[in-house]
């Protein structure tokens, strides 16, 4: 019997641990030949990243070791490799996914250490190599051994349902069995899930922006809920969906649907997280309004994706965006049903400048868009169009190698724990390294003032009664901040030599303002804790920033800016009183006294707190208390 070790490992987030799902369609697949069936074990699966000398260090004879690659466990899986490849030399190590470079010609030279390479979908090239073992002839074009240069992509599979599912056959309920006694018993595990592969778009910054997986090819929608049943049987908390345009077909209503109704009867999964179709529609509207009206609590809010308001910039990505009418009647919409919405852009694009990002950012907020906003670093993939020399060249990108954009991880303190890199844009021709960093600090500021709620409030006000853009109040807080040390100068200072070791010394991103923990956090929730622990700090200079850049001196603008965000140290609900001018502009309410009150009064330690209101929560503006006329 050959014995084979397949690899698709993550990192750790809290007690949570992902079921692999490329990895297992793979082995699934092989496994209808039925001499793979009779001939092939397989003798454990890494799902985590164990420490790598430990576990070769026990790891018995194997013939061959199958790995999912992605920007997450590249470096892993490279390092792993290797040091298996030394213990074991004769043992065949085979790699597949979106990290295997179809471009790259020396592909090989580089990675020693890999023997087999596979592009593409890699179910049919997989298992002709494990019946090569039986002498079978391998014919798959997108299988490249160490004398080929990988440079071609396979027919894909016509119908997805060939493959059998590993929740429905029990592989995942195998894994389950292997990690009983190497996991914690309060572990909670979560789904990696696809209904469908494929995306009808073009994003230059995206790896599957490229043609070959321009049609979308579905699996059988009861298939897809019998996996669901299972997944609620088996209490998963989160289920990551890789579709990449959630509500873009009719059926993902009916899915949306069964997963509420899952959710309902069994307490699971309690999260469905999924990318929503590019374009918003009447159909995402009632999704989002159908989970909202069960409070199933599925979503992370609703996404209005743009990534630039530039128009050149929108036609050197191949992206165009809905129409801002459109854009501004849906916003409103889920406004009225309390639906919570966020926003992404993406910074430095080709062709954006820091006054293009200013207007974005401001374009955002005319548009409606109150909730939240993700200013994602411009991350280039090697099978992105964008990653290409000659696109590269066109528009004058630079780039450095970076520590992977990934937060709220345990970062291991083993010797050998190994860091995830990436290739992050630095500059292009319209922007050069120092406005990257400009807009990066921008960005961190606006975000963190306005979507973490801390000063929401004031630039609401002073944009409906004085007409001044949220945009220029950010740009005036961080030039009077400069001027006048204390807590949020201490916080861009801290926020900016981070930002910058990243992109010069290859440091993690983001920060840890906890030194008794080992999370990093992202730049906002790192300042909006110590903003929480420090809230009438935060109040004395703000008071002090309004009343010398804008002339306003009034306290009962600060005393509500200051008690419209959550403290969980307060006891909800309760009055206060304000201006019925201000309460009327800002919130709609006549009346000089308002209550206050929030969704979630459950009583939490401050560590609960952050861990909630600044990591997962964050999207869903939890930081805002509701209000009503006293």
């Amino acid at each position: 019997m050959h014995k084979i070790l397949l690899v698709q490992p993550v990192d750790d987030i809290g007690k949570n641990k992902f079921l692999p799902l490329a990895i297992s369609y793979q082995w699934m697949y092989a496994q209808i030949d039925p001499w793979v069936k009779q001939n092939w074990t397989v003798c454990d699966v890494i799902i985590d990243k164990p420490s790598i000398t430990n576990y070769v260090d026990t790891l018995p004879q194997i013939d061959m070791v199958a790995m999912s690659c992605y920007v997450w466990n590249w470096s892993y899986n490279m390092s792993l490799a290797k040091l298996i490849k030394e213990k074991y030399p004769e043992c065949k190590i085979v790699i597949g996914g979106p990290n295997v470079n179809k471009h790259n010609n020396d592909f090989f030279i580089e990675h020693p250490q890999i023997d087999y390479a596979i592009t593409g979908e890699g179910e049919i090239a997989f298992q002709q190599l494990l019946k090569s073992y039986q002498d079978t002839p391998i014919q798959a074009k997108n299988f490249f051994t160490r004398d080929d240069a990988i440079d071609y992509l396979p027919e894909r599979l016509q119908q997805l349902d060939e493959i059998p599912s590993p929740i429905l056959e029990g592989f995942y309920d195998k894994i389950f069995e292997l990690y009983k006694h190497r996991v914690p018993a309060d572990t909670q595990w979560q789904v990696t899930f696809e209904t469908l592969r494929g995306c009808p778009y073009h994003c230059a910054f995206c790896d599957i922006g490229d043609s070959y997986w321009n049609k979308v090819k579905t699996f059988d929608i009861d298939r897809v809920k019998k996996e669901i049943d299972w997944m609620g049987k088996n209490k998963i908390e989160y289920v990551s969906v890789c579709d990449s345009n959630w509500g873009m077909l009719e059926r993902d209503k009916e899915i949306t649907d069964y997963v509420i109704q899952t959710k309902k009867e069994t307490g699971y999964p309690k999260v469905w997280d999924v990318t929503w179709a590019k374009n918003n529609s009447d159909r995402i509207f009632e999704i989002a309004k159908t989970e909202y009206q069960n409070k199933t609590n599925l979503f992370k809010g609703v996404t209005f994706a743009f990534q630039s308001f530039s128009p050149q910039t929108l036609i050197e990505i191949d992206r165009f965006n809905l129409n801002e009418d459109t854009v501004r009647e849906y916003l409103e919409k889920y406004r009225q049903e309390q639906i919570p919405t966020y926003s992404e852009l993406i910074w430095p694009l080709p062709n954006e400048t820091y006054e293009s990002l200013k207007f974005s950012i401001q374009k955002l907020i005319d548009l409606g868009q109150k909730d939240f906003l993700m200013v994602h670093p411009l991350m280039l993939t090697p099978n992105a169009p964008m990653y290409q020399p000659s696109y590269k060249k066109a528009y004058g990108i630079k780039t450095c190698t970076v520590p992977l954009d990934a937060f709220y991880i345990n970062l291991d303190d083993s010797d050998d724990y190994v860091i995830e890199y990436g290739e992050a844009v630095s500059a292009t021709a319209s922007a050069s390294y120092e406005d990257v960093i400009k807009g990066k600090l921008f960005i961190y500021l606006f975000v963190t003032m306005y979507y973490f709620g801390w000063a929401h409030t004031i630039m609401e006000f002073l944009n409906k009664k004085f007409q001044i853009p949220h945009t220029e109040f950010v740009e005036k807080l961080l030039s009077w901040a400069t001027s006048h040390k204390g807590l949020i100068n201490n916080e861009l200072i801290e926020t900016k030599k981070h930002v910058k070791q990243v992109f010069e010394d290859k440091k993690m991103w983001g920060r840890n303002p906890n030194k008794d923990s080992n999370i990093n956090w992202e730049y906002n929730s790192a300042t909006s804790i110590v903003f929480d622990q420090n809230r009438q700090q935060l109040y004395e200079e703000l008071k002090l920033f309004v009343k010398e850049e804008f002339d306003i001196e009034n306290k009962l603008l600060l005393d509500l800016n200051h008690h419209l965000c959550y403290n969980n140290r307060k006891t909800y609900p309760y009055s206060i009183d304000t201006d019925a001018d201000i309460a009327n502009c800002v919130l709609g309410i006549d009346s000089n006294r308002i209550k206050l009150d929030h969704w979630d009064n459950s009583p939490k330690t401050e560590a609960e707190f952050h861990r909630i209101a600044y990591h997962f929560q964050r999207k869903n503006a939890y930081w805002r208390c509701s209000t009503q006329e006293e």
